[in-house]
């Protein structure tokens, strides 16, 4: 599922510092280190390798350290990815159906540690340049991992935190997304990572036994 590739890119920049001299990177180090909890509106569009929107989403994205995150996608349609540290929640409301997966199954274990045991950003992505643009500074990495569905990401940070993001995949298609009416360190409850099964819908994953 790409968007679960997406996240697992995403997941590696929100939670990794990058050791880096220039501006951008700066930037990025300090929103690694000085960034508890981060609230956001946001927009993600993709277009394909002419530059043509095939897909539009928007919704909410909600982050606490260590390990705490949720996307609630409410347009196109209504959709929540979770994470409360130890497991995935992945809910569809049009499909009515849970899937729920332990956090280092779903993400994979090179992103996932950097939760639990954070480390340099440079052990992940290699550094393909940095330039500033209008008010944001831009670094350029490209993934070290070999079977990510994503070849380049391009991250845009103000003085504070992380507000654009486009990633471009193998076949030339670009995803962007776009953070607005940012909240950093304001107080989140970890409430709002607990999810909680609807009645009546289909949930699939952990035959064994769900968590408490």
């Amino acid at each position: 599922m790409k968007r679960i590739a997406l996240l697992s890119i995403l997941v590696t920049i929100f939670f990794a510092p990058l050791s880096m001299a220039s501006e951008a990177g700066k930037r990025l180090d300090h929103f690694f280190l000085s960034v508890q909890s981060l609230q956001a509106d946001f927009t993600q569009v993709v277009t394909d390798d002419r530059g043509e929107t095939i897909r539009e989403a928007a919704g909410t994205f909600t982050l606490l350290r260590p390990g705490r995150f949720r996307w609630d996608y409410t347009s196109p349609n209504e959709q929540s990815i979770i994470s409360d540290g130890q497991y995935l929640w992945i809910y569809d409301v049009e499909l009515a159906q849970v899937t729920v997966k332990k956090l280092t199954d779903a993400l994979g274990a090179s992103p996932i540690m950097l939760l639990a045991e954070p480390r340099s950003m440079n052990e992940d992505f290699i550094l393909i340049e940095s330039r500033g643009s209008g008010d944001l500074a831009w670094v350029e990495l490209a993934p070290k991992m070999k079977d990510t569905d994503f070849t380049r990401v391009e991250v845009g940070l103000d003085k504070q935190t992380v507000r654009e993001m486009h990633l471009k995949d193998q076949f030339g298609q670009k995803t962007k997304i776009r953070f607005e009416k940012v909240q950093v360190n304001q107080p989140v409850s970890q409430a709002q990572f607990h999810f909680e099964i609807p009645a009546g819908v289909d949930v699939i994953g952990l035959e064994s036994g769900f968590p408490n």
